[in-house]
């Protein structure tokens, strides 16, 4: 119940428990004081005073003695006049102290003191006033013998009761002081008992205060330490719920916390480690192929180049047929040899048609090949891949045409060969000839742009394959820099023991990367990117 209680709490109670005591040694010491004074008080201004006022009855009745003897021995009359004097105010002073003693005291047996003594001094006056009126008279032996005879008996008696009277204020006195002297004992002892009573209460509430304190905070500091050299592992008892027992509980939080995000650090860790290695395998891998496709891109050029200037020699080939059909228009009418010269014209058309055969042959080839290096290339081969489809057209086109022109060229020989009787008919074919190689020399002229379109779009082609190359080159180099990060983290989290949780991984680490995306295995890209020509169709 004590250690669950907030410390301002604690401390008011052992602090409240010691002031407790205080109050209460300080107010029995002020009664106790208080009824020593009232002892003292009443010795001093009462059963002292007493006393004195009792010995100055004494006094008193002493000086009338005297005073009524040399009464007695002077003969002049003034003498015996001062003398009867001083008994005069020696009687007043005695009767005022009785007064005041009869007023002052209140106790039974001090009225009865006081009784006797008023008693006797009463039969002690009436004697004073017979020898006082015997000595005015001047019959000084009857007053001697009074004085011997008479008042010197009450006078004893007088003195005694005022002596006991003076022994009773004594023995009061005395009383007084045994009953001060016992009070300031017992004082003297409660006070040490109450100190040494509240001196205990204060060092054990002291002692359990600070107990309850410096404990859970030793526990807290040890914690602390064992955090600081990596040991999650500790198990922090939090048994009050105090300030300490909150501080203990959010430090044990702290811990569970903790643990769980350095478990999934080092999962994120490893997987970091993992994903880099695959990212720089697959950055290599694809380094390589845009290496190699760049080098099939220079190929695929060069082959364009080619492919062009064969175009463009048909094309020139295709004009002087044209000239040489007209040519053999105008000159078929002159016999037999220009017979032989159009026959072996129309052998070198057939011949030139055949290459223009396997011209356009090789163009479909590479616009099929360009078609799907450009499906290879994914989004930056797609303007390409158009480009590639309209080349691939182009040559099914020109294949149509040439074989279409060989066919008519076959035909053009075989009538050539024919007697001359045919040479007129052979007039209209030449002009026929003549249209087709202007449809081939536009044919070809439209190919020639087409393989220029395609020119233009290998040359950005093989730019955007050396950025790839490059940008694969700086992924694999970043992949490489990670991985190292990666196995760096984990040789820090490794500083971190975790309890009941492996090195390389925690509980916390399953549910947390869950959610997150598996890395891709690298798949390594194909060495040979040149199509097999098996798997060409020929048109």
């Amino acid at each position: 119940m004590f250690k669950n209680l907030k410390l301002g709490l604690k401390l008011a109670i052992g602090f409240g428990s010691v002031v407790a005591l205080l109050i209460i040694v300080a107010v029995v010491s002020i009664l106790r004081v208080g009824e020593l004074n009232a002892n003292i008080d009443s010795m001093a201004n009462d059963k002292y005073p007493k006393t004195v006022m009792a010995n100055a009855v004494i006094d008193g009745v002493n000086n009338i003695a005297r005073a009524m003897r040399n009464g007695l021995l002077e003969t002049d009359k003034a003498k015996i006049d001062k003398e009867l004097d001083r008994i005069q105010e020696s009687r007043k002073e005695i009767a005022d102290n009785l007064e005041k003693l009869e007023k002052s005291i209140t106790s039974d047996k001090g009225k009865e003191v006081l009784k006797k003594v008023m008693d006797v001094r009463a039969l002690y006056v009436g004697g004073q006033e017979k020898f006082l009126g015997l000595l005015k008279d001047g019959k000084q032996e009857e007053a001697k013998t009074l004085l011997l005879e008479e008042i010197r008996t009450t006078q004893r008696a007088y003195l005694d009761a005022v002596n006991g009277l003076i022994t009773l204020q004594s023995e009061l006195m005395d009383a007084s002081g045994k009953e001060a002297e016992a009070l300031a004992t017992s004082t003297r002892n409660l006070i040490l008992i109450l100190l040494v009573v509240a001196v205990l209460i204060a060092i054990g509430g002291a002692w359990l205060v600070t107990r309850s304190i410096t404990t859970p905070i030793g526990v807290a500091v040890k914690a602390a330490e064992a955090m600081a050299e990596g040991d999650m592992t500790i198990n922090i008892d939090v048994d009050s719920k105090d300030e300490t027992g909150q501080l203990l509980l959010a430090m044990q939080t702290m811990v569970g916390r903790l643990s769980q995000i350095i478990a999934e650090v080092r999962s994120a860790a490893e997987n970091l480690t993992s994903a880099s290695g695959q990212v720089s395998a697959t950055s290599q891998s694809l380094s390589q192929g845009s290496s190699e496709q760049a080098a099939s891109v220079e190929q695929t050029s060069a082959s364009m180049e080619q492919m062009s200037a064969s175009v463009n020699q048909n094309t020139e080939n295709a004009k002087l047929t044209d000239n040489m059909a007209q040519k053999a228009s105008k000159e078929a009418v002159e016999g037999g040899e220009a017979v032989k010269q159009t026959v072996s014209a129309m052998k070198q058309i057939a011949g030139k048609i055949g290459i223009i055969d396997d011209i356009a042959y090789q163009t479909n080839m590479l616009a099929l090949n360009a078609a799907i290096e450009a499906a290879r290339a994914g989004e930056h081969g797609k303007g390409f891949a158009v480009v590639a489809a309209e080349v691939r057209k182009l040559a099914e086109r020109s294949q149509v045409a040439a074989q279409e022109i060989g066919e008519l060229a076959s035909g053009s020989v075989q009538m050539a060969e024919k007697a001359g009787t045919l040479l007129d008919e052979i007039v209209p074919s030449i002009q026929k000839t003549s249209d087709l190689v202007q449809e081939i020399a536009a044919g070809s002229t439209e190919q020639s742009s087409g393989i220029g379109q395609i020119n233009s779009a290998m040359s950005q082609l093989s730019q955007t394959t050396q950025q790839n190359a490059s940008a694969s080159e700086e992924l694999a180099a970043t992949a490489e820099e990670m991985n190292g990060q990666a196995e760096q983290l984990q040789q820090t989290m490794a500083f971190f023991k975790l309890s009941g949780l492996s090195q390389n991984a925690g509980p916390g680490a399953g549910p947390a990367m869950a959610g997150r995306a598996q890395p891709r295995v690298a798949r390594p890209i194909a060495p040979d990117t040149h199509p097999s020509e098996r798997d060409f169709v020929r048109f």
